[in-house]
């Protein structure tokens, strides 16, 4: 069970930052006027902000999926010696 959950964890921590990354692409305006650009600019900021989070977020669900993992390889080697 520990198995699974960590193998889930490690994967929800890999689509993480790609969900958030393909959520925030846009093209940008052909003739932008002013106002466009400092609203991308804004926009871009807000992302960037965004993907910032999700990356720390997918790092602890990496880092709490493999301690998962590895406890469940350690406890099925220990019920295989009892």
């Amino acid at each position: 069970m520990l198995t699974v959950l960590g193998v889930i964890l490690m994967l929800a921590a890999c689509l993480l930052p790609c969900l958030t990354f393909w959520n925030g692409i846009t093209l940008p305006d052909q003739d932008p006027t002013p106002e466009a650009i400092q609203q991308e600019n804004a926009d871009a900021l807000a992302f960037e902000q965004r993907f910032q989070f999700a990356a720390w977020i997918a790092g602890a669900l990496a880092t709490l999926g493999l301690a998962a993992f590895i406890y469940a390889r350690k406890l099925q080697r220990r019920a295989g010696r009892a």
